[in-house]
């Protein structure tokens, strides 16, 4: 179910969870003014740091852009292992 932000002109901002069939609010379950229901960004997958390589081609992809990016991913993958294999071993 996901979660909607409403903001209420006298308690500020709030959270509820929701149907996505549901009405939206349009009284405070606090004070009872009026409410506004947010745009908000959602909450998305967010990728960080440099080892995100699609595996998936694009379209218009060469056949050397598509083996390019699986060995690049690939040689990530291995890397991780073995640091991740140096590690065990320190311990």
């Amino acid at each position: 179910m996901p979660t909607y932000e409403y903001k209420c002109g006298k308690c500020g901002e709030f959270e509820r969870e929701q149907r996505i069939t549901a009405p939206e609010l349009k009284k405070c379950p606090h004070c009872g003014g009026k409410v506004t229901r947010q745009v908000g960004g959602g909450g998305g997958f967010i990728r960080k740091g440099g080892n995100w390589v699609s595996k998936m081609a694009s379209p218009g992809d060469s056949a050397k852009q598509i083996t390019d990016r699986m060995m690049k991913q690939t040689v990530g993958e291995v890397a991780e292992d073995i640091a991740r294999g140096s590690k065990e071993r320190s311990h």
